[in-house]
């Protein structure tokens, strides 16, 4: 009892600590919550009956991506610390490395389980981990090896005919697990090639210049003359038969054409389209290829 009355409890001297940039650390933090509650409804919980448009996501997305490097950026600010004799060196030092947690006042159990106790033991919110949670039980239904579940739960049963009991099927591990994302990881890959191939060659098929161009219709002036007032047969006549010739030039430039364009689109449907040989975005049949993800039965 004499030592600690003779060592008072050192007081955390809340004058020397950087208040206004962890006021702002804290405003940004709650922007960039905000930010991502706001992209997940907009992806999931929306009231539209349809995914909202791309642009709209991404926007949200950048916005999103622009605060958290303003966050990061924040963090490494760092300030110039002189020395304590005249013409010593200054160093440069994070203002926030020797700030320590803790409490000025009593906290409620909700308080320390939601502001507290994320930053003292350095994990996520409880939201993110419920969120985390849900995620990897709704993914690993979908696995064959039914990941963490089916190495931690109980071993599958026996398939069973009319006359008795198979042999124990073998209980999934680790290994079989990292082994079955190794393959989906590969899979998706593989789709996202294929997407992107598809999608490059439709752009060089399709330029968006002529898309968006707007054509200036001109006057026909090869059978009307101002200066005369009238149509020239002469010319008409000469003009029909040059007609003529461009017209059949023109049949052959279109078939060429065309034989091109179906060796484009034949092309295109075969990135497209599984043909069996790798993962494709749509089955020959038209239906989602094997491995993506669908709606359970």
């Amino acid at each position: 009892m004499n030592s600690i009355s003779e060592n008072p409890l050192p007081t955390l001297t809340p004058a020397a600590l950087p208040v206004a940039q962890l006021e702002s650390l804290k405003f940004k933090a709650g922007q960039i919550i905000e930010s991502i509650n706001h992209l997940a409804w907009t992806i999931k919980n929306n009231d539209m009956a349809a995914m909202p448009s791309w642009p709209d996501i991404l926007s949200k997305y950048n916005i999103l991506l622009s605060q958290t490097l303003n966050f990061s950026t924040a963090l490494l600010q760092s300030q110039t610390i002189r020395a304590n004799y005249i013409g010593g060196p200054t160093t440069q030092q994070n203002i926030y490395e020797r700030i320590a947690i803790h409490p000025l006042t009593s906290m409620t159990e909700q308080e320390l389980d939601t502001e507290a106790a994320p930053l003292l033991r350095n994990q996520q919110t409880l939201d993110v981990l419920k969120i985390e949670t849900e995620t990897v039980r709704r993914l690993a239904e979908h696995m064959s090896t039914r990941g963490s579940l089916g190495v931690l739960g109980a071993p599958p049963p026996a398939p069973t005919n009319g006359y008795g009991h198979f042999h124990q099927p073998k209980k999934p591990e680790y290994e079989d697990v990292l082994r079955e994302c190794a393959e989906i990881r590969e899979a998706h890959d593989q789709r996202v090639d294929r997407a992107v191939r598809a999608v490059t060659m439709l752009r060089d098929r399709f330029d968006w210049k002529q898309r968006v161009a707007v054509e200036v219709e001109e006057p026909e002036e090869l059978d009307w003359d101002p200066r005369l007032g009238r149509a020239d047969p002469t010319g008409a006549a000469s003009h029909e038969g040059h007609d003529e010739v461009m017209m059949e030039n023109g049949r052959d430039d279109d078939d060429d054409e065309s034989s091109d364009d179906d060796q484009d689109q034949a092309n295109i449907e075969g990135e497209l389209v599984n043909a069996g040989q790798s993962p494709g975005l749509f089955s020959s049949s038209g239906t989602p290829a094997a491995g993506l993800d669908q709606s359970p039965q």
